[in-house]
């Protein structure tokens, strides 16, 4: 039996670990646009690896459950229009805005990912 102390990998290695993780909340988000459950799952990821990731794949956490609380807010609120007869066209309109914006973002986000650059302001409401 040695003592021998593995130590964790160099950056890099980590970097691909979160980048992997990053993308697969990306799909598991895009997913979601269809079937919500992957979403919270994505939003649960984010959540729990957001704090020990560097700062542009840090980024890329941020934006991502930020764009979750978002469309939620989004959702309840054309649900409510919904069940006012009058303006329900409009709460319609609005899931449909709330799904292609959804897509867009997490689109460019993968895309922004795969290209090694970080979310430069994710705290905003578009891309």
């Amino acid at each position: 039996m040695s003592d021998t102390i593995i130590e964790p990998g160099n950056g890099k290695t980590a970097d691909r670990d979160d980048k992997l993780m990053i993308a697969l909340n990306y799909v598991l988000m895009l997913i979601g646009n269809i079937i919500g459950v992957t979403s919270i799952i994505a939003l649960i990821i984010a959540y729990a690896r957001r704090e020990n990731a560097p700062n542009w794949l840090f980024s890329h956490y941020d934006f991502q459950i930020r764009t979750f609380w978002i469309a939620l807010i989004g959702i309840i609120a054309c649900t409510v229009l919904i069940f006012t007869v009058i303006l329900s066209p409009f709460g319609l309109l609005g899931y449909a805005a709330i799904w292609l914006w959804v897509l867009i973002r997490n689109a460019i986000g993968l895309v922004r990912l795969i290209d090694g650059r970080g979310i430069a302001q994710p705290q905003t409401y578009w891309v």
